[in-house]
């Protein structure tokens, strides 16, 4: 499957399902609920893709062996394509957000060091994992609350909750609902450590938060018991009312949203490729097959294949020279081993023309071989490249 088509269809996903849960579930009194259908976003959005439902269902369409054609320009200066670009950007974007994740994960931990050392103060409280850290100027009181509301982020693990969706969040760093999403984690997890201590003495708990004034942690990564800008939220939810249990039933509404998802995102993926299914494969030229169950693929797909053309062919000076131009139709053989063989010019242009084709396509690397009936198999491709000129003299 393609990178780019993949990211997409998995943002999708994940899009669907939290704006579900941001209209419909997160006003909610099932906490426990919600944690576990956040943190349910991430795997399925990232699973989903890969399952396809009948293509029968979407089309009866004969599956074409035909590549999109492959314009090279004789003012072509530069290999790099927009699809080049837009995956350099994504990447350093990526790389350095990873970074600064890892230098996050880093600098908490010595935080930690620090605190266990008494060489570090004015810290809020927080916790992370099993530690729980509370400022020594809190009164007895206090400190029993806060303790008691960081074990219960302690005992559920909400730290590995935060870490997995700040992971995501750096990878898919384009879809503002995944930022979006990871203030509702850390929302939630408040709520479920304030609902079950909050049932010992609502009023003095409300105190102890309302007295909170220690300041924020500049870290994201923790589960922070004073943060202000909570606070307000918190005392809300507490002092709501208990949603009706028969309201758990909307929960299943997920069902058809997922199938929706799944089904668009098949769509997308049928659409992507010139090629669809037929229900029997056609022999060629003895074994060699020009339709089969599973078509073969330019490893990174059909962008990756565009790029690598686009990199390679050169436009002949020869052919600038005498006005020639074109469009040059290449056929070849993807073998059992994904090799690319028996490479000709089904209809050439000019012999200049015909030769830089046929020599850029025999360089190709290796693809995923197709295969057919559970077996691996020999497809014929065509491709088709054109030679243009530019009008400017």
């Amino acid at each position: 499957m393609e990178i780019a088509l993949y990211i997409l269809k998995s943002s999708v996903i994940f899009s669907l399902l939290y704006l579900c849960y941001h209209f419909v579930f997160s006003k909610t009194t099932f906490f426990q609920i919600n944690r576990f259908y956040l943190l349910l976003l991430i795997p399925v959005s990232l699973i989903f893709p890969f399952i396809e439902t009948n293509s029968e269902l979407i089309t009866n369409s004969i599956f074409v062996v035909q590549l999109p054609v492959m314009e090279i320009s004789s003012q072509q200066t530069t290999g790099l394509s927009v699809t080049s670009v837009i995956f350099g950007v994504y990447g350093l974007i990526t790389t350095l957000l990873l970074m600064q994740y890892l230098a996050s994960i880093i600098k908490l931990l010595w935080l930690i060091k620090q605190l266990k050392r008494n060489k570090k103060t004015n810290v809020a409280a927080f916790s992370f994992f099993n530690f729980i850290y509370i400022p020594h100027e809190a009164d007895e009181n206090t400190r029993q609350f806060i303790f008691s509301h960081e074990k219960i982020h302690a005992l559920q693990w909400h730290s590995l909750d935060v870490m997995l969706y700040e992971l995501y969040k750096r990878i898919f760093w384009f879809n503002p609902l995944a930022w979006v999403a990871l203030k509702n984690v850390t929302a939630n997890h408040e709520y479920i450590a304030d609902n079950i201590i909050s049932k010992e003495n609502q009023t003095a708990y409300f105190d102890v938060m309302l007295a909170q004034v220690f300041g924020l942690n500049s870290i994201g990564l923790v589960n922070n018991f004073n943060n202000q800008l909570l606070i307000k939220k918190r005392i809300a939810m507490m002092t709501s009312k208990k949603t009706n249990r028969m309201f758990l039933w909307n929960y299943l509404m997920i069902i058809p949203i997922v199938f929706i998802a799944i089904t668009g995102t098949t769509t997308l993926n049928a659409q992507e490729s010139n090629a669809k299914k037929v229900t029997k494969a056609k022999k060629i030229d003895g074994e060699v097959y020009n339709v089969v169950d599973k078509m073969p693929e330019y490893k990174g797909g059909i962008d990756a294949l565009m790029s690598y053309l686009s990199s390679n062919i050169t436009y002949p000076e020869a052919a600038k020279n005498d006005k020639i131009e074109g469009k040059v139709f290449v056929s070849y053989v993807i073998n059992e081993q994904g090799k690319v063989t028996q490479v000709k010019v089904e209809r050439g242009v000019n012999k200049l023309l015909d030769d830089e084709a046929i020599r850029v396509v025999k360089k190709m690397p290796d693809w995923t071989p197709g295969e057919h009936q559970g077996k691996k198999v020999k497809v014929k491709m065509n491709l088709p490249i054109s030679f243009k000129l530019d009008d400017k003299k």
